[in-house]
């Protein structure tokens, strides 16, 4: 049994190959400590040419912490390269960083790659160099393979991590378009998870059924709801993740029931959480519901015209796409846009696939 031991990678991003090591690794040891090796510049890079956002040290840390929080004998900590000369060059530099990082003396690396066994012992001759599985032979994957293909690995992502990978779908627009309907069968048929509307709810849960005493303090809270119902959805999502609207929409409810719009509402709106935008246009028969109140055709096109014109105030222009056509008609070409998203290299809607 060794004592204080490092487990070493950049984890771009951590997959259940890396997390096996470190389960295997922290048997071995009394302590270990799980060091992200990080270059800012070389990051952007390599996600980049992924077609992938940056993947921060900051979220590595949270994921693999999430992972390994039940084991007080594990340790997350943070090497930064950014000045130091990219790998193979710079192991003095390296050395000398990883010793400030972990200033414990080190019993033993446990490492994945023989190219690291001669340098570690060269500038640890103290500590032991452990070498397993370096064939992959329990999880043949590694981070490269994942970020060329995520969707295709996805079983190989850490759970903690797939939020982030998870391509997400919104779903818009006025009352009675079938935006629940279209959400609740999309994740069915892709077998996932969805968000609910909040603003549904809120006024028989909060506010005893009464629409007429909306509060902006209440668009605030529906706007916060709204977001941890998000998150919780992603949670669970499998490669995709369908949102029945968003703090937009709330805004537009804002305008609508109180005359004005709200920023507390606004702080919570982000294009940049969504892949596509799935419009639906008031072209189906208008169905009261008991909390519909804009059942005129007119009136309805005129509050579509004003939510569209703020989604595209808002930057979702580029991710917007119009939905026409009959109940059958939409399904089909909502599931051809999911399709295409869900093919293209890593997430990005850039029109080309749809």
């Amino acid at each position: 049994m060794f004592g204080t031991c490092i487990y070493f990678g950049r984890f771009c991003p951590p997959h259940r190959g890396h997390l096996y090591q470190i389960i295997d690794a922290s048997t071995r040891c009394e302590k270990l400590i799980v060091v992200i090796s990080d270059s800012r510049t070389q990051t952007e890079a390599i996600c980049r040419e992924a077609g992938l956002p940056t993947i921060t040290y900051q979220l590595r840390k949270q994921w693999i912490a999430q992972q390994v929080q039940d084991m007080p004998h594990i340790e997350v900590r943070v090497l930064d390269e950014t000045d130091l000369p990219p790998y193979p060059d710079g192991w003095p530099q390296w050395a000398e960083a990883m010793r400030r990082v972990v200033p414990e003396p080190i019993d033993a690396f446990f490492v994945g790659d023989r190219d690291y066994d001669a340098p570690l012992r060269d500038y640890f001759p103290e500590s032991r160099v452990e070498l397993f599985d370096p064939t992959r032979t329990r999880f043949p994957i590694s981070a490269t393979e994942i970020r060329r293909d995520i969707l295709g690995n996805w079983h190989y992502i850490l759970g903690p991590a797939r939020p982030f990978f998870a391509r997400k779908v919104l779903i818009a627009g006025t009352e009675s378009c079938g935006k629940t309907t279209l959400t609740k069968c999309l994740a069915k048929l892709y077998n996932t998870s969805w968000s609910e509307e909040v603003g549904r709810y809120y006024a028989r849960e909060y506010l005893g059924g009464d629409e007429s005493i909306y509060t902006d303090e209440d668009f605030a809270r529906m706007a916060y709801l709204q977001a941890e119902q998000d998150y919780r959805a992603l949670r669970t999502a499998n490669k995709v993740c369908f949102f029945d609207t968003d703090a937009v929409v709330t805004d537009y409810y804002s305008e609508l029931y109180m005359g004005h719009r709200n920023s507390r509402v606004e702080s919570f709106i982000n294009p940049e959480k969504y892949d596509i935008l799935l419009y639906l246009e008031p072209d189906v028969r208008w169905v009261p519901d008991g909390q519909r109140l804009n059942g005129d055709q007119a009136r309805r096109e005129s509050l579509d015209r004003r939510l569209k014109d703020m989604y595209r105030e808002f930057g979702f222009g580029d991710r917007l796409v119009e939905i026409h056509g009959d109940y059958h008609e939409r399904l089909q070409e909502a599931v051809r846009r999911v399709d295409a998203l869900l093919r293209a290299r890593g997430g990005k809607n850039d029109g080309t696939a749809l």
